[in-house]
C-alpha cells in the first residue's frame, strides 16, 4: 500500500526549484528561512510570492503591511542555505555567522552570498494547508556585482547550479 503524502513528496522532489533566503526584522530580532517556493507573480507591478509554514516565527513578521527581503543565493551559499533550513535553530542570533547587510526599504537582512536581492511589502496572505502563501509587492531590486550561478533544490538536496 502506498502513502499518498510520501508519493506526493517524491513527485515534487523531481521539480527543480531555485533556493532563496527570506528574511524579516521583528523588533531587534532577525528572522530568516531557506525557501524553494519563491515565485515571480507579475511584472506590473513587480510582485513575488513565497510560502512559509504557518507556525514559523517568520509567518508573523510577514503579515499584510510587513516588509521582508529575498536573497537569491549564489552557488557559494550552500552552507548558509543548509543552516537556515535547519529545524530547531535558535531564533536569537541565527544570522550571527552569516554575512549580511540591511535593506534600505525593509531593514531586513540581505545576505552577502547572494546573486540578487528583492525587498518587498506584503500585500496579502492566504492559508493553504499547513502553510501561508505570502504575496508581496517588490519595493526594490539589486544585483550582485559579479553574477554567479545559484543553488537549486532537486531530489531532496540542495546543489550548485551553473
Amino acid at each position: 500500500m502506498t502513502d499518498p503524502a510520501q508519493d506526493y513528496r517524491l513527485a515534487m522532489s523531481r521539480l527543480i526549484s531555485g533556493v532563496c533566503v527570506i528574511s524579516a526584522r521583528a523588533g531587534s530580532l532577525d528572522l530568516a528561512m531557506t525557501a524553494t517556493s519563491v515565485v515571480s507573480v507579475s511584472l506590473e507591478p513587480p510582485t513575488v510570492l513565497f510560502c512559509v509554514h504557518s507556525d514559523a516565527r517568520l509567518a508573523e513578521a510577514v503579515q499584510p503591511g510587513g516588509t521582508w527581503a529575498v536573497s537569491i543565493l549564489s552557488a557559494a551559499a550552500g552552507a548558509v542555505a543548509d543552516w537556515l533550513a535547519s529545524p530547531g535553530r535558535p531564533a536569537v542570533g541565527q544570522l550571527d555567522r552569516v554575512g549580511h547587510h540591511r535593506g534600505e526599504h525593509s531593514d531586513a537582512a540581505l545576505l552577502d552570498e547572494a546573486t540578487a536581492w528583492l525587498e518587498c511589502r506584503t500585500e496579502w496572505t492566504k492559508e493553504a494547508g499547513s502553510h501561508e502563501v505570502v504575496v508581496g509587492q517588490v519595493l526594490s531590486t539589486a544585483l550582485a556585482p559579479a553574477g554567479s550561478g545559484g543553488i537549486v533544490h532537486h531530489l531532496g538536496r540542495m546543489r550548485a547550479a551553473p
